[in-house]
């Protein structure tokens, strides 16, 4: 996979001006790194075709959306304080933006979580976590 230079200063606003419109994909800060243990080349292939087919799904709504969808989702913003990566994002350009993550549904046993940031209608790829790893939460029993 080759690799991009994306540790540019520049920077992209962090409003969520377009609220009504489809959320659009983009991995230009996707974290491709070898030492990048989010990565989704390492999931099995029956992972990242569920992976794909959820993208496909959320890419149908808007930010408004999945701010109302949330508890389903899991969608909301990241507090780096209550992660296993306190420092944020490895591109400067990125952590200039919130940061959000969503749930995977589907996707080994509703553990798997995306990790990026959003901006004017994009949502920026950064991490895929398979094993709920990054922002681990309490088993809860019901």
């Amino acid at each position: 996979m080759p690799h991009h230079n994306r540790n540019n200063s520049q920077s992209v606003t962090a409003q969520p001006s377009s609220s009504s419109q489809k959320i659009r994909f983009s991995f230009e800060y996707y974290d491709d790194r070898e030492s990048n243990c989010y990565c989704i080349s390492s999931w099995s292939k029956e992972q990242i075709k569920k992976t794909l087919n959820r993208l496909k799904d959320i890419s149908l709504k808007s930010y408004n959306d999945l701010m109302q969808g949330g508890r389903v989702l899991h969608f909301g913003e990241v507090d780096w304080s209550k992660t296993t990566e306190r420092g944020g994002f490895p591109f400067p350009a990125v952590n200039n933006l919130q940061p959000f993550h969503f749930a995977l549904l589907g996707v080994n046993g509703q553990m798997a979580r995306v990790y990026g940031a959003y901006s004017q209608g994009t949502f920026y790829i950064v991490w895929f976590d398979l094993n709920h790893e990054i922002w681990p939460t309490p088993l809860r029993h019901t």
